[in-house]
Order: structure tokens, then C-alpha cells, then sequence
């Protein structure tokens, strides 16, 4: 088959297809557009090349100019492509660190966190990892580096002007100043998270919450037991254990100080049984780990003290496995309130001592503050005894008053103060005495809301209204309790409520939160803490070894 039985004419226009050529195929050129009979100019290369501004080249005195320089878009859209990568990239950490957590890989998950705050470029996004972090460091005793976490919250929440995140970073900053004895700006702020719209979910119980706990360092049980009821309310409506959990907790405590020790056991039991109920494992360790505690704590004060030191080896193991540090703190000190009840006094004052190094390390003077009680009470023991002066628990308690005084736990100062004035009365100074009593009396004791007589003077059972209020349980008659499940009409026989003080007018919106502060490194006001002598420890042990040995033999 030969190139010329190929109908080239119709292909080819119409020319044999001996006369194609490779110039004929093409098209001819536009002058026009292609200046062909001029000369091309040349541009030799140069590497000192001079620049514009930002480093751009003049492109068209270098390449002709026929070329112009790429469109600025270009580079923008490079940099949005990997804003967006960042992006991605952070959501996932985050999603990993999630689930690094739940599986009780805190050290990891936090480290996953870190690495991705460096990369997250959403605000929202941010906000959440930022309350990630928050809550981690609260977890491993970090409270001042978690109270940086939630100052940049709330930076953001005020950019993004969101109510929601506002009340998170305002309940963040509340948790935070109430760890470290901060009581009244913790309570500023957590009124202040009430104020703006938590959303009606959980965050608006963990809000009353935070309010119940302020409460109950502040001596005011009747407004802790409101919060606790809102709390629970809001827990049992949205089905939250994590929060109920927490809230039985509360309740535990304050029964515990009412010396009420049936209601605290019972509301403890319920905390562990959530800790350890098929649901478990929507709860994090660390709030199993505080139920433990309660529940220690509980039986501790109801005399059952083997099974309250072993609760509180549990809770001592899982905080040292976690790196709990304010969890581990807290377990020496009811390990010491144990030792103390079986009268072994050595063992108490060492346990309090550590407790107060941990505790003031970790900035945490809640825990630091329940220590140097213990060991006061410890050292009031041996004074009762004649076994050491009355000099070194006069220190001791004067520096305990200027701790409790400074953080407002007003019902620990009045027992402070009933202390130093028997001790005075020892040292003949009658005059201190008085004025010690006379402060004390300042601060009105809870009193039972029927028969006005006061509260937590005696174990005795108690009972609580659905108006908040306290009263014993024998001045509850039967119809309270069955009213109380109705709700509305049982407060009006509650001689509280009946008072004139109960008619007040709707409190005004809080007045703007302190502004934000970074705490230094030492926020012990008085310095450090008193340590115990070794002098004291020392005679305290020798004592106790030759009781075993009298007792042996």
C-alpha cells in the first residue's frame, strides 16, 4: 500500500501528497503577534542580581519583557494550604490525645496536646484544647500552669464574644483559685460563669458545684446544700455520672462536718458505686480516685478505721500509678487522721508533715491548710497528755490561724480559736482567753433551722429540707418527708424560711470578675510552713516504743 492510493487530496486540501512538506503543515504565523523579523533581544544571566522589596525579582527587566512575575495569589493560596494542613493535622492530635486519655495515657495525651497547640489555627478549636490542658494539669497537681490554660480561655472567649465559652473559662478560673485558697475569687467567678448562659447542661451544674464547694470551705452549709441539690438536679436531667458522681462526693463532705457520719458513709458508698459501676468506664480515674477518698474519710470519722486506711491505700496507689500529686497529698493527710485515731501519734505527725511539703509544693493551701489542723490537733494531744509544753502548740496554732484566716475557712478559725484560748487558759492569761472566745463567738455556728440549736456539736443524725435548709433529724416530723417529695410546700414550715430575713429582694447581676492574675511562684503568704521539731518527733517515738515494750512484757 503506497502513500499515493491514500485520498490525500481530501485530507490535505486538495495537494499531492509528493508535494507535502514540514512547513506546509503548518499554519502561517501572525506578524502581528509574533514579531519574527525582528531580533530577539538578549539577557545575559547575572547572579548579583538586584532585588525588589520582600525579595521579589524585576522580573521583567531580567527575562524580557515579555514575562511578567507570578500573581500574588499564589502564594497565598500556598500559605491557606497549609494553614489548612495545620489544621487537620491539630484536630487530629487532639482526637488522639481524647483518646490517649480515656485509656489513662495522661503524660502522652498531654504531650499529643502540646505538640498540636502549636499547629491548631481555629479559635474554637483552640478553646477546646486549651480546656484539655486545663484539666490535665488540674488532674496532675499543676494548679498554677492550669490556671494559665484558663486566662488564655477566657482571652479567647472574649474575642469570639461567646457566652457559653465565657462561663467554661469563668468556672475554669473558679476551680482553679479555690485549689489555691483563693476562696472569694473563686466564688466571684463562679457567679459571674451563672451570670452568662452556661448553656443549661452540664456546665451549668459543675457551675453549682464549684459554688456548693466554695460554700462549704466558707462555713455556709445551708447555701452548699443548695448548690448540691441544683448540681444534682441538673446531673439526674441529663444523665451525667461523672457529675452525680461528684456531687454525692460533695454531699459526703458535708454531712462528714456535720458530724452526721450514716449520711456521709451512705453518700460516699454511692460515689464509689458509680466509680465502679458498668458505666466506669465513661469516668475518669481521677474521680474514682476522690470517691475513694471520701469514702476513707467517712468511715474514718464513723470509727471503722481498718477499712478507712485500707480505702485510703487504694486511693494512694492509683494517685502514685497516675502522678496524682493533690490526690496523693490529700491520701497522706487522711492516712494521718487515721494514725491519729489509733492514738499512734508518731505516725500522724509524719504523715502531716509530708502532706504540708506536698501541699505547699504544689501551691495547693486547702490540702496544706487540712495538714497543720491535723498536726495541731496532734500536738494538742501530747500537750493534754504532759508530754511536751505549751509553747510549741501556741506557735503552731497561731500560724494555722493566720492560714485559715487569710483563705476565710471560717469554721476552722473558730476552732482555732476555741483551741488557743484553752491554751492560753494553761498559761494563766486569762485576758487572751477572752478575746480569743469573744472571735470565735463572732462567727455564728450552724444552727438547725426549727429548734435553732446549734449543729455538728455532737454526731447526731441530720436531715436537709428542699428549701436547702438543715435540721435535725428529730425535729423532722414525718409529714416533712413526705412532703418533701412534692417539693413545694415543705419549705413553708421551715422557721428559717419563715424569718424575716427569707423575704429579700432578687440579687442584681455580680458585679465584674477580678481580673485575671498570674500567681507567683510562692503564694504562701506567710512564708513556709511551720515544720515539726525534730526534738518533738523524737520524744514522741521514744514514748511510743517503750509503751510496746512495757506492754510486751
Amino acid at each position: 500500500m503506497s502513500w499515493d492510493s491514500i485520498e490525500s487530496r481530501d485530507f490535505l486540501g486538495g495537494v499531492p501528497a509528493h508535494q507535502l512538506s514540514a512547513t506546509r503543515l503548518l499554519s502561517s504565523p501572525d506578524p502581528s503577534r509574533h514579531q519574527l523579523e525582528d531580533r530577539p533581544e538578549l539577557f545575559p544571566f547575572a547572579e548579583d542580581y538586584p532585588g525588589e522589596r520582600n525579595g521579589a525579582l524585576r522580573w521583567g527587566s531580567r527575562f524580557g519583557p515579555a514575562h511578567r512575575p507570578p500573581a500574588a495569589g499564589l502564594l497565598e493560596c500556598f500559605r491557606g494550604c497549609r494553614s489548612r494542613l495545620d489544621q487537620y493535622l491539630a484536630r487530629r492530635k487532639i482526637e488522639r490525645g481524647v483518646r490517649l486519655y480515656g485509656q489513662n495515657e495522661q503524660r502522652l495525651a498531654v504531650k499529643v496536646w502540646l505538640s498540636a497547640l502549636r499547629g491548631v489555627r481555629h479559635r474554637s478549636d483552640k478553646f477546646a484544647l486549651l480546656g484539655h490542658l486545663y484539666q490535665a494539669y488540674m488532674d496532675f497537681g499543676k494548679y498554677r500552669e492550669s490556671l494559665e490554660f484558663a486566662n488564655r480561655q477566657l482571652g479567647i472567649s472574649e474575642e469570639l464574644d461567646s457566652a457559653p465559652m465565657r462561663a467554661e473559662a469563668y468556672l475554669n478560673l473558679a476551680r482553679a483559685h479555690q485549689t489555691l485558697g483563693g476562696l472569694d475569687r473563686a466564688l466571684s467567678y463562679a457567679r459571674h460563669a451563672l451570670y452568662n448562659d452556661c448553656g443549661g447542661g452540664s456546665t451549668a451544674g459543675c457551675v453549682h458545684l464549684t459554688v456548693a464547694a466554695v460554700s462549704l470551705e466558707l462555713g455556709a452549709f445551708s447555701k452548699a446544700m443548695d448548690g448540691f441539690q441544683k448540681a444534682l438536679a441538673v446531673a439526674q436531667a441529663q444523665n451525667d455520672n461523672t457529675l452525680l458522681l461528684q456531687v454525692y462526693v460533695g454531699l459526703s463532705e458535708l454531712w462528714r462536718r456535720l458530724r452526721d457520719a450514716e449520711r456521709a458513709v451512705a453518700c460516699a458508698a454511692r460515689a464509689c458505686d458509680l466509680g465502679r459501676g458498668p458505666r466506669a468506664a465513661d469516668l475518669n480515674t481521677r474521680h474514682h480516685r476522690a470517691a475513694l477518698l471520701q469514702m476513707a474519710a467517712a468511715l474514718r470519722a464513723r470509727g471503722e478505721l481498718g477499712d478507712a486506711h485500707d480505702y485510703c491505700n487504694e486511693a494512694l496507689r492509683l494517685a502514685t500509678v497516675a502522678g496524682d500529686q493533690g490526690c496523693y497529698a490529700r491520701a497522706v493527710r487522711i492516712a494521718g487522721d487515721v494514725y491519729r485515731r489509733k492514738c499512734d501519734i508518731g505516725k500522724a505527725l509524719r504523715h502531716y508533715e509530708v502532706a504540708m511539703g506536698a501541699g505547699q509544693a504544689l501551691g495547693d493551701r486547702l490540702a496544706q491548710m487540712e495538714a497543720m489542723d491535723g498536726a495541731a490537733r496532734c500536738l494538742e494531744a501530747l500537750r493534754l497528755q504532759g508530754r511536751i509544753c505549751n509553747c510549741r502548740p501556741l506557735e503552731f496554732n497561731t500560724r494555722l490561724l493566720e492560714v485559715a484566716t487569710s483563705v476565710g475557712a471560717k469554721m476552722l478559725v473558730r476552732r482555732v480559736r476555741l483551741r488557743l484560748a484553752e491554751i492560753y487558759t494553761a498559761l494563766g492569761d486569762n485576758n487572751a482567753a477572752a478575746r480569743q472566745k469573744r472571735a470565735a463567738a463572732a462567727w455564728a455556728a450552724p444552727a438547725c433551722a426549727r429548734c435553732r440549736e446549734p449543729l455538728a456539736d455532737r454526731p447526731e443524725p441530720l436531715a436537709s429540707l428542699p428549701c436547702a435548709h438543715i435540721v435535725h433529724h428529730a425535729c423532722m416530723p414525718e409529714s416533712w418527708s413526705r412532703r418533701s417529695t412534692r417539693g413545694t410546700s415543705a419549705g413553708v414550715e421551715c422557721a428559717e424560711c419563715a424569718s424575716p430575713r427569707a423575704a429579700r429582694a432578687p440579687p442584681p447581676a455580680p458585679p465584674a470578675p477580678p481580673a485575671p492574675r498570674t500567681l507567683p511562684t510562692q503564694d504562701f503568704p506567710f512564708g513556709t510552713p511551720p515544720t515539726l521539731r525534730e526534738s518533738d518527733l523524737n520524744s514522741v517515738l521514744s514514748d511510743h516504743s517503750s509503751q510496746q515494750a512495757t506492754s510486751s512484757v
